[in-house]
């Protein structure tokens, strides 16, 4: 009988921090976040393996790409913004992209960080279901690589619009390509709370096609690594 603790424990405690998100002691924080912390306090008290817990929670992954898939409905309702902006949008793509792998695989290398974990760092600006297929191919560490690609997308949710807001950048189209090519769904999910569509559609679209072209061209970085 295959034990449902992981998604069930999951589930529920994401739940219960979202219900109570405005608490002022995790309100600045995401709820995935504080269902993160509380599962590995959980797991380390009652002294849990994690392959236990990794049995049912995995699914929850594999559902990622379904909602994943999902957020790409509003595009069908702007291929003209699409189709406009269709230089902006190409340069984008391949400067984060390139910019997400090149970074990372050189700072790794200036502090002589193991191949095996710069490999399972080069996808974080990913979504998570492309992204743990990349380190596989890679020979990468997929739950490390999860855990990169978490890490990612909360820092991105949580000072993203900060960030360009300070620098000044008020187009929705720059700002969604920026949130979802930098920090993937959990970004897009924070575009949705702005109720701005384009930027909805813009970081889904980003999402979406920087996990592709990041799926074709890391394996190059693989042959410079070994």
């Amino acid at each position: 009988m295959i034990n449902p603790f992981g998604i069930v424990s999951t589930v529920v405690l994401f739940k219960i921090c979202e219900r109570f998100k405005n608490f002022p002691l995790i309100k600045p924080f995401p709820p995935l976040l504080v269902t993160g912390i509380c599962l590995i306090l959980i797991l380390k008290i009652f002294d849990i393996d994690y392959k236990t817990y990794n049995e049912t929670a995995s699914w929850l992954t594999f559902l990622l790409i379904p909602a994943t898939i999902s957020l790409g409905f509003p595009l069908y309702r702007n291929l003209n913004m699409l189709v406009k902006n269709k230089r902006i949008i190409y340069t984008a793509f391949f400067v984060a992209m390139g910019l997400a792998l090149v970074t990372t695989f050189a700072i790794g290398k200036l502090c002589h960080t193991d191949s095996a974990i710069i490999l399972s760092m080069l996808p974080k600006s990913v979504t998570a279901p492309i992204a743990v297929e990349i380190s596989k191919s890679l020979h990468g560490v997929p739950e490390l690589t999860a855990c990169f690609v978490a890490l990612t997308g909360i820092f991105g949710a949580l000072t993203g619009h900060k960030i360009l807001k300070f620098i000044r950048v008020k187009n929705d189209v720059a700002i969604g390509l920026s949130m979802g090519a930098a920090s993937h769904v959990i970004a897009t999910s924070k575009c949705l709370e702005t109720g701005r569509e384009k930027q909805v559609v813009m970081s889904t679209l980003a999402l979406v096609l920087v996990g592709i072209i990041t799926a074709i061209f890391a394996p190059l970085l693989l042959f410079l690594i070994k």
